[in-house]
């Protein structure tokens, strides 16, 4: 079975600003900082956020299944602000998918030069139906790392101005 879910937020800042924490190694930071009860850090196994990078995010002891897993930016446009990430081991993998890929885009708002839209896409394909439950789980656990990247932006260019 496969399918795909999507959330969006809307953000009173430039989707160029936006982009700077959310398609890069950034929104890592602001994950773990905001969430310490779901992570506990991560690593970058290669790059530096480019397209290519592999990092491992450490899960926090709370949570269930493997305590880690390794994803890879299979691509990173920052002139289309878009990012995908494929999850290549462990975390969900370890729990019935076959495959597990985020897609994030910080889109302008029309007619808003100040404002934009960051969407959370992820598809997936799993092994059966019994996993289903976990895709809300992840999307939900998205659009809350996207929040926190809203809240971080807002502030931060708020006190930029």
């Amino acid at each position: 079975m496969e399918g795909s879910v999507s959330r969006e937020i809307r953000v009173d800042v430039s989707a160029s600003e936006t982009w700077k924490a959310y398609g890069s190694m950034l929104l890592a930071d602001i994950a773990v900082d905001a969430f310490p009860e779901r992570f506990t850090g991560y690593k970058l196994l290669e790059g530096h956020g480019e397209s290519g990078t592999i990092i491992k995010v450490f899960l926090a002891p709370d949570v269930p299944g493997t305590k880690w897993y390794r994803e890879e930016y299979e691509l990173v446009d920052d002139a289309k602000r878009l990012k995908f990430a494929r999850m290549l081991e462990g975390g969900v993998m370890d729990q019935g998918f076959k495959s597990f890929v985020t897609r994030l885009d910080a889109i302008e708002e029309e007619g808003k030069p100040d404002a934009c839209i960051m969407k959370g896409t992820i598809f997936y394909v799993m092994e059966d139906e019994s996993v289903l439950p976990q895709v809300k789980v992840q999307i939900d656990g998205l659009y809350n790392i996207m929040k926190a990247v809203a809240d971080y932006v807002t502030k931060h260019h708020n006190n930029a101005n």
